[in-house]
């Protein structure tokens, strides 16, 4: 796959859906730019390994989390940015920089993750809940391939000991009793779940998008581009191993192999990035799931 050399290049006339237009569609952002930089992958491979075992290191010097964490979001805001300080054209394309460290607000990456969001969560909210179901009944069937896969590491029973301190207070019907939210979100009247939301965007799910998919992924496209479409947006392997990387990166917080799972909302983060166009997209969406996650989570086991 070959890229324009330049954005004049990228700015003429081509043909969408059988019509020409002169304008480049949001959905090919990953295809458009400067000449592609394979060296970029491994840079970013390189900083964000790096990242992740400073972090863990700073962990065992007894660092207060909060600390911690807050370093950790700046790097996730600032690192990219600063990589590619001399390459403005390549910072902003992949919307890490150079004018700064947010993102410019996008309505269609907002309309986005609210339609994905009404097709995505509600299947999901059925599925949560018929999961512990399962499990809080004693039925660890369903997670057999990852419970033989920990039996192989230091982390073995990690995850059974976790869903018996989770389901204590299940209260055992596939249906909460009542809609609850977290404790601190009714904290200053109910200003709580405004401070949560804000949390959860800010702190959370956009310097994760910034760093993750605005630069990791973009980075890795110039090893290996998309090379094909998965429902209008170009995927490929890129999104796969940026997934990958960001799956791995939530064991360093806590070493539980169930966190991996993470890999498989974080594809859609990145089929959101591209299909949007913003990484608005894919950080909204985010932080919607993890307010659902936690109202979930509060209503099932009070």
């Amino acid at each position: 796959m070959r890229r324009p050399g330049n954005a004049a290049a990228a700015a003429k006339p081509r043909y969408h859906r059988g019509r020409a237009v002169s304008q480049p569609d949001p959905a090919d952002a990953s295809l458009l730019g400067p000449p592609l930089q394979p060296g970029r992958a491994a840079q970013a491979l390189a900083v964000t390994a790096a990242l992740y075992v400073g972090y863990a290191i700073v962990g065992l010097l007894g660092l207060p989390s909060d600390l911690r964490y807050l370093g950790l979001v700046a790097a996730f805001y600032l690192l990219p940015g600063w990589i590619l300080r001399k390459d403005p054209e390549r910072a902003r394309l992949w919307q890490v920089g150079p004018d700064g460290v947010v993102p410019r607000w996008s309505w269609r990456g907002a309309r986005w993750a609210g339609l994905l969001a009404l097709v995505v969560f509600p299947p999901f909210v059925l599925g949560f809940l018929w999961f512990y179901a399962r499990v809080c009944h004693g039925d660890l069937s369903l997670l057999s391939p990852v419970l033989s896969i920990e039996a192989l590491t230091p982390a073995e029973g990690g995850l059974a000991r976790y869903l018996a301190r989770l389901c204590r207070p299940y209260e055992g019907e596939f249906w909460p009793s009542a809609l609850r939210v977290p404790a601190e979100w009714l904290r200053w009247g109910g200003l709580g779940a405004l401070v949560a939301v804000a949390v959860e965007v800010f702190a959370i799910a956009l310097p994760e998008e910034v760093f993750h998919r605005g630069y990791l992924m973009s980075a890795l496209e110039q090893r290996w581009p998309p090379t094909r479409r998965v429902l209008g947006a170009p995927i490929g392997m890129a999104a796969v191993l940026a997934s990958l990387v960001f799956a791995l990166g939530h064991l360093v917080g806590m070493l539980e192999l169930a966190r991996l799972a993470t890999f498989f909302p974080s594809l859609v983060f990145s089929w959101l990035w591209r299909r949007s166009g913003s990484l608005w997209a894919p950080a909204l969406f985010h932080a919607g799931a993890n307010l659902l996650m936690a109202v979930l989570l509060a209503s099932t086991f009070p």
